[in-house]
């Protein structure tokens, strides 16, 4: 199984071939070859020989390509665990029976995706999902991936690698972020049959629109990719095996009760704001900020926010980091702490306050 110490020894592997040896080997066998045959001034021996030579090389070969291999075996997995794979395979083959799915190198903005807007066509490249090839590793169990181009996504049991030049970062299951959400989009090519078009072809439009599920998946180490996919029951699936429902159901809810909240304390929140000094001002807008949550949420968005945070910065998952990135996320955890006890600060003032 994946470890610290698996994942070093796997991106310690040698990446190439060393061909030194072989070339030693090849280039050893020819004079030995050339020397037998005119010794025994038999052509057939020195063939002999150059077979045996080319035979060597071969294996010599295969023995450098078997070392830089390492094989995991995953044959006692736990039941929890199990059936966590087990659900992540499944979405993983529910995303790939999409008919298309892209990279997006330039996402559309929210704003767009809230009002129903249709974008003109995004820039993009075709993504592949599937059971990839993983380079350096062999493992016993079927092995999903997304191919995103500058960089590829694993999922094994344990974890989840990412694979970018040439080597592999780990991150568990809980620091990965899945979102899932809809965007409409002006369709220049051939309209995929799984998709869903809202307006067709016009006079006046040339491009029919055409609705597509948006899956943005991310993780604390810096990685972020924006899939368009064709199928939106496909990428529901994909979500739904990691714990993501679409974006606008949970933003109507969220609004919903932020908007109360707000009517409901406005006159109150203005008379307090303008009690306070410029830095303690800027100290609770960094706050938010650092949560990532808007000027005047709830408690419950803040606290959501703030445990969401807290378990993907939890020193238990980011175990597998390398220790400049365990580092990071430590000093990540101390802002994100006191974030929260500011905003929580905030709320308990906000309550009392009299004006």
């Amino acid at each position: 199984m994946l470890t610290r110490k698996t994942l070093k020894r796997i991106n310690e592997r040698p990446k190439h071939v060393n061909r030194l040896p072989l070339a030693m080997i090849g280039g050893g066998s020819v004079v030995l070859a050339a020397l037998l045959a005119v010794l025994t001034s038999s052509l057939l021996v020195g063939l002999v020989a150059l077979a045996a030579g080319a035979v060597g090389v071969l294996v010599a070969y295969r023995v450098q390509k078997t070392g830089a291999i390492t094989s995991l075996t995953y044959g006692n997995l736990q039941d929890e665990r199990k059936a966590h794979f087990s659900a992540v395979q499944e979405g993983c083959a529910t995303l790939a029976s999409s008919e298309m799915i892209w990279r997006l190198s330039d996402p559309p903005e929210k704003r767009t995706r809230n009002t129903g807007d249709a974008s003109m066509p995004p820039r993009r490249e075709p993504a592949q999902v599937g059971l990839l090839e993983t380079p350096g590793i062999r493992a016993d169990v079927p092995i999903w991936g997304i191919d995103a181009g500058d960089a590829k996504l694993f999922f094994f049991p344990e974890a989840v690698l990412i694979y970018r030049d040439e080597r592999y970062k780990g991150v568990s299951y809980e620091s990965l972020e899945v979102a899932l959400s809809s965007a409409r989009f002006y369709e220049k090519d051939t309209v995929p049959e799984d998709a869903q078009v809202v307006a067709e072809r016009t006079t006046r439009s040339r491009m029919p629109v055409v609705l597509y599920a948006l899956v943005e998946i991310g993780v604390t180490i810096g990685f972020e990719v924006t899939l368009q996919v064709s199928s939106r029951d496909a990428a529901a699936g994909f979500a739904r095996a990691f714990g993501a429902e679409e974006a606008s159901k949970e933003a109507g809810k969220a609004e919903g009760r932020h908007k109360q909240w707000h009517e409901e304390n406005a006159e109150r929140t203005r008379a307090y704001y303008d009690s306070l000094t410029i830095k303690e001002r800027a100290r609770i807008a960094s706050a938010y900020t650092t949560l990532g949550v808007s000027k005047g949420a709830s408690m419950e968005e803040i606290s959501a926010a703030y445990k969401k945070l807290a378990r993907a910065h939890h020193p238990d998952k980011v175990a597998m980091l390398e220790p400049e990135e365990r580092e990071s996320s430590e000093r990540r955890m101390k802002e994100i702490n006191a974030a929260y006890a500011e905003l929580k600060r905030l709320r308990r003032d906000l309550t009392g306050w009299a004006g």
